[in-house]
């Protein structure tokens, strides 16, 4: 399944020709009011699921596309309040996304770019939670980039400026990606210290809560494959295949890329405890995950993962997904 029901049907239904008339009204100078607001939403929603299924590199041109159109509405339009507040959101979001999108592509320059166009728009909104998960982005390219003392810092700083303004869930989300800063640096006590939180907070979310829709994809935090990450980081691969495994049972079908994620650390887990057909099996599979998506970032994870299985060539399984990863 591509996309979920209700999100194709948001994305063909409600993106009609009169909203269409009705946008370029508004970069014309005339009024928007809320259907407009609605479809951008609709849209909103249905590159996240794209990007759950593709990949970044296939969404960055309609992101990009859209964040000027609101952008020009923002500018020229006449509206409400509300509806002016609603815009900025967006166009926050929009930038957040596209920075997002950016860096899955392997693009970091242009993420930055993005994601700061996406916190001076946050700062019109005065919206904790969405500012703390911009900067959580920020904070989780920069242990991509091997910069964990800074991640570290910034999403501390994300934590604090969530507060208490912010539901368990999201306050969850931040703190499990501190378990990942903190595993990068080597602390290992503070990171099991911040997971033990960051599950603390996960029970304590409810049906109900009026979590941002943008937190839609996260799941336990023992689950998500940042954490089962970061016991590789801290030289724990028994523990990393565990909660991996456990992750990718409870993964989203749609969820092709962090599909990838999941199998390319768990057949990491699996080469480090010289448990060698196991490794050869999920890198397979995450081989076959990865024919469904475009992404810098699972490009360079499963290169490192050749590097990884290269010294085990003698191993027949072994040599037989690397045949086929090398190339790819």
């Amino acid at each position: 399944v591509l996309l979920p029901t209700d999100v194709l049907t948001d994305l063909t239904t409600r993106w009609t020709g009169h909203v269409q008339r009705q946008i370029t009204r508004g970069m014309s100078g005339g009024y928007v009011g809320e259907e407009v607001s609605t479809a951008i939403h609709a849209r909103l929603t249905a590159l996240w699921h794209l990007d759950d299924s593709l990949g970044g590199a296939p969404c960055t041109d309609s992101a990009r596309t859209d964040l000027t159109m609101i952008t020009r509405i923002l500018r020229q339009a006449r509206r409400t309040g509300q509806r002016t507040t609603d815009l900025h959101y967006l166009a926050a979001e929009y930038a957040r996304f596209l920075g997002w999108a950016e860096f899955d592509a392997g693009r970091p320059a242009a993420a930055h770019r993005a994601w700061h166009i996406a916190l001076r728009a946050a700062a019109e909104v005065a919206d904790p939670a969405h500012s703390a998960y911009l900067l959580a982005n920020l904070a989780l390219a920069c242990v991509y980039d091997g910069q964990a003392a800074t991640s570290a810092g910034m999403l501390a700083t994300a934590r604090d400026l969530a507060g208490t303004r912010t539901t368990p869930l999201v306050a969850a989300m931040i703190t499990t990606w501190q378990v990942r800063a903190a595993a990068a640096t080597g602390d290992a006590r503070q990171a099991a210290r911040l997971l033990a939180r960051a599950e603390a907070e996960y029970e304590r979310s409810r049906t109900g809560d009026d979590n941002p829709a943008w937190a839609y994809w996260m799941v336990r935090p023992s689950h998500m494959a940042e954490t089962g990450r970061a016991f590789l980081d801290l030289e724990d691969p028994a523990t990393a295949e565990q909660l991996l495994t456990d992750g990718l049972t409870a993964l989203s079908p749609e969820a092709h890329r962090d599909r990838v994620l999941y199998q390319v650390w768990i057949a990491t887990a699996a080469t480090r405890r010289g448990r060698l057909d196991a490794a050869a099996h999920a890198t397979a599979q995450a081989l076959d995950a990865a024919r469904s998506v475009e992404s810098g970032r699972c490009a360079t994870l499963l290169t490192e993962l050749a590097a990884e299985l290269a010294p085990h060539r003698g191993s027949r399984p072994v040599r037989a997904v690397l045949e086929q990863l090398e190339p790819a």
